[in-house]
């Protein structure tokens, strides 16, 4: 029986685009019925451009895989059970990765196991090398669908919460850990990661994906909201670890905020960030 590849994350990190790098592994099933893009508007950060994720289900098995499958945040075993009786009787001879938001991954896991069902979990992280696709995540976190954005505090309060304790939850449960640079950065990865065949174009459609969207590497010589949050998340990032506690990692990164957000034209590269931190928490920034 072919398997079903549950890949399990929240939204706004691109795992879309996770899924269609997936399927396009040779054992998967990418016939085209559905269009591929889609636009979501955005105010504040301009539009994003999505992956349609019906794009390869044929209109028999999306009576099964539908929205309520797709956004519920609790997977039943019944609703389990029904996908993957729906895509045997198929008969397409290649696996698929579906999109959804479950969170009950332990749950699905113990299920798979205890019924014998063909299903692998793919669980997403942001990762330790996400932060230079902050431009990404603005554009869907604040798109006029989801969130309204209020401020880079309140929205950097939010990102360090995903690295310290989302990251962590999500990663306890799954097959195949998946972090965002895996298939944003060199999609190889992720199906090294999977230990599934590859697509060696798979390269060139990232790029696209990322020129869709207007991604800019990081630049920290400018000031905008997205290459703040860069500086932020790569700080954060390589020095978290000088701290053993939570209480402290908050700190921290309350720090590096107080170096980065009100300089516009001082900044001009990340050690001017670090020597500013290590001022305001009079402690020495060690990587680990």
């Amino acid at each position: 029986m072919n398997q079903i590849y549950l890949v399990c994350t929240r939204s706004a990190i691109s795992a879309s685009a996770l899924t269609y790098i997936i399927n396009q592994s040779p054992q998967f099933y990418n016939v085209v019925h559905n269009n591929l893009w889609l636009d979501e508007a955005g105010s504040k950060f301009t539009n994003a451009t999505v992956i349609e994720d019906w794009w390869n289900i044929p209109n028999s098995f999306a009576r099964m895989y539908n929205h309520d499958v797709r956004n519920n945040e609790t997977m039943r075993l019944s609703t389990l059970q029904n996908l993957c009786n729906s895509w045997d009787t198929l008969s397409t001879g290649k696996d698929i990765a579906l999109f959804t938001h479950a969170t009950n991954t332990q749950d699905i896991m113990n299920w798979r196991d205890e019924w014998d069902l063909p299903v692998k979990v793919v669980t997403t992280i942001m990762g330790n090398n996400c932060y230079n696709y902050m431009d990404l995540f603005l554009k869907r976190e604040y798109s006029d669908e989801m969130n309204k954005f209020v401020s880079l505090t309140d929205t950097w309060k939010y990102v360090q919460s995903q690295f310290s304790s989302n990251d962590v939850t999500w990663a306890k449960h799954a097959d195949f850990v998946v972090e965002m640079h895996n298939w944003l950065g060199d999609p190889l990865d992720t199906y090294v990661s999977l230990g599934i065949p590859s697509n060696q174009n798979m390269n060139t459609w990232v790029a696209e994906y990322k020129m869709k969207n207007n991604h800019e590497e990081w630049d920290i010589n400018r000031a905008g909201i997205a290459d703040k949050l860069k500086t932020l998340s790569y700080v954060y990032q390589q020095y978290h670890n000088t701290f053993n506690t939570d209480p402290g990692k908050k700190l921290f990164s309350l720090a590096i905020l107080n170096s980065v957000r009100f300089n516009n034209e001082d900044i001009t590269d990340v050690q001017q960030v670090i020597d500013k931190t290590q001022k305001i928490i009079k402690n020495q920034l060690t990587i680990s």
